[in-house]
């Protein structure tokens, strides 16, 4: 295979959740496997190759995936059990490049033009990886090798699943010219559709269409939407994946109504919000909270504090507050959801941290790496 040129390395996990469940439990091997919990109003987290041989796939309503796979597997998600594993996966990659840029749970790029003389080309880090990867933490992944980041990231989804795909760069073009307009980064449904009426269906439509026109179909992102389409895409790899917010909801199978019940749905996930900033070493200056009545109605309240934080103790009286200003007592509730936003490193320590609580949170957060997040819980949200 010609890889030279290939430096940009796109790495998927395989349906991670489910592949991990099904590798802690090699029984639900072969079986419609799903992550979600099984209730009228959950959504599939993740969906085994299986399972999606009768069309269920992630985001799809729990109910609607039972109807077309009766048979179907439904397992709780585990959710810092993933985190620990993908970052297994992350410490693997690192090991070949200190560029890569982590995405997501389960994806990264790697630009590997610095590990070439030590692993090689390419396309053997590629094959490297996945052999560690299977290895070391017995899942599947799958790879795409490219000139750019987006032909890489098109290239692994086309190498599922477990496959490793190389792009030569003279042929990337040619390799995007048949796909699909909606393959390429930035066309979404709407600019899909606006592109689709003015005839322009494939991405070699895209890269053929004369700049003004595109311009007056799409606006600004015309020129680097072409780009791409062209197999120009020269975005680099970042060294660092950069959140600009982080949080947790839940959808709830019964309404709540009753405040006990809610303030301690409250408290947890303040408390499991702060503790995911905590252990990727950011604070929030900007606390929020999400509300989903009984007849659907959704309501959100934010506020920004004077200093960042990532201690529970100061966002869990910041949701509190945010959910006595929206003065629903006595209403049903459908969803609620508690976000850490505007972050930044977590570079000192609070003026304003109560005496004792920074030692007993970073207690908590100790025993809740050993043994999951449930470990530990304040007595309020114990009903």
């Amino acid at each position: 295979m010609n890889d030279d040129g290939c430096n940009i390395l796109h790495v998927d996990m395989d349906a991670f959740f489910a592949s991990v469940e099904i590798r802690d439990n090699p029984a639900l091997r072969g079986l419609p496997v799903v992550v979600g919990r099984d209730g009228p109003r959950s959504v599939v987290a993740a969906a085994s190759y299986p399972a999606r041989a009768y069309g269920v796939h992630s985001a799809m309503a729990m109910a609607i995936a039972k109807s077309r796979c009766p048979k179907l597997v439904a397992i709780p998600p585990r959710m810092a059990h993933y985190r620990a594993i993908s970052a297994q996966v992350m410490a693997i990659l690192e090991s070949f490049t200190p560029v890569i840029q982590q995405v997501s749970v389960d994806e990264a790029f790697l630009d590997v033009s610095g590990a070439l003389r030590h692993f090689g080309s390419p396309g053997k880090i590629a094959a490297q990886i996945r052999a560690r990867v299977r290895q070391e933490v017995g899942l599947p992944c799958s790879v795409g090798v490219a000139a750019a980041k987006s032909i890489a990231k098109i290239a692994s989804g086309k190498a599922k699943p477990d496959g490793l795909l190389v792009v030569p760069a003279a042929e990337s073009a040619a390799f995007l010219a048949p796909l699909p307009v909606g393959a390429v980064w930035g066309v979404g449904r709407v600019a899909s559709g606006k592109l689709s009426n003015m005839g322009i269906h494939t991405v070699g439509d895209l890269a053929a269409v004369p700049l003004p026109t595109l311009r007056r179909i799409v606006g600004v992102q015309a020129v680097p939407m072409q780009r791409v389409a062209q197999g120009l895409d020269d975005a680099p790899v970042g060294t660092q994946r950069v959140d600009k917010s982080m949080g947790m909801e839940r959808t709830y199978d019964e309404d709540l109504v009753g405040y006990r019940e809610i303030h301690a749905q409250l408290v947890d996930m303040a408390d499991t919000v702060a503790a995911r900033l905590r252990s990727h070493g950011t604070a929030a200056r900007t606390v929020s909270i999400k509300v989903r009545l009984g007849d659907g109605q959704t309501l959100t309240r934010s506020v920004t504090m004077t200093q960042p934080s990532a201690s529970g103790e100061r966002i869990r009286e910041h949701v509190l507050a945010l959910w006595q200003r929206l003065g629903l007592a006595g209403q049903r509730v459908r969803l609620l959801g508690v976000r850490g936003e505007n972050l930044g490193p977590a570079t000192s320590v609070e003026l304003s941290s109560r005496e004792g609580w920074d030692e007993l949170e970073a207690a908590m957060d100790k025993a809740r790496q050993r043994f999951g997040e449930a470990t530990l819980r304040r007595g309020s949200t114990l009903l």
